[in-house]
């Protein structure tokens, strides 16, 4: 199956070459990394954790204790990161965690910068994998790119990747895509106003009382 996913990357990375863009230099988040590490040498391991890793929006996330209280979780987002950020550092990051489940924000950023959809799928798909390969049970949460007033003139392209991303989790138990948009957008298919920072680009209390809303049923072990 690892072998399989990695496979179709390949294939999905050729097809996508002429237009696909270069990572950004992962080595910006250093001082990031450091602090987890830190953080990670003076605590002992949490047992049957949920780990939510990402860009941004998951680490301005400061309320996730007292919004999953049944949960033991872990914040683990580095602002700005692509999935090939979150790759590079996956062993600091996730690997070393052991999380029987991850609620992964990411793909926005790299959409925002340039880079294809086809080509943001593919790296999940390796996110995927290496998950997988520390423990083929671990449940994937994937947070949909979501509808900021800031960046609606890429809402398309999002929407491109969303629905591919979707697809691909519809065919593994283990994987679950959730359409953030739901709660984010007004019936005329625009982003409600309140929900936003003063830029437009990230969310207030409320907006992340939505996504806990979307969330908090899905975490909840059956």
């Amino acid at each position: 199956m690892i072998r399989l996913f990695s496979l179709l990357t390949v294939v999905i990375l050729s097809a996508n070459s002429l237009t696909a863009k270069a990572n950004p230099d992962p080595v910006r988040f250093s001082n990031a990394i450091a602090t987890f590490e830190k953080e990670d040498a003076e605590r002992k391991p949490i047992p049957n954790l949920t780990l939510f890793t990402g860009s941004s929006s998951i680490r301005m996330w400061k309320s996730l204790t007292t919004d999953f209280p049944n949960q033991k979780v872990l914040n683990r987002g580095f602002g700005g990161s692509h999935i090939s950020d979150v790759l590079h550092y996956f062993e600091v990051v996730v690997a070393r965690h052991k999380p029987k489940a991850i609620v992964l924000y990411c793909g926005e950023n790299d959409l925002w910068s340039g880079k294809p959809p086809k080509q943001v799928f593919a790296d999940l798909l390796d996110f995927t994998s290496k998950v997988h390969a520390l423990n083929s049970k671990i449940k994937i949460h994937y947070l949909a790119a979501k509808p900021s007033p800031k960046r609606m003139s890429k809402w398309k392209t999002y929407q491109i990747c969303n629905r591919l991303i979707e697809n691909y989790c519809t065919k593994d138990k283990r994987l679950n895509f959730v359409d953030v948009s739901e709660v984010m957008l007004n019936k005329d298919g625009q982003p409600i106003p309140n929900i936003w920072l003063k830029d437009e680009l990230h969310m207030n209390g409320e907006g992340y009382a939505r996504w806990t809303k979307l969330l908090s049923p899905l975490l909840i072990e059956k």
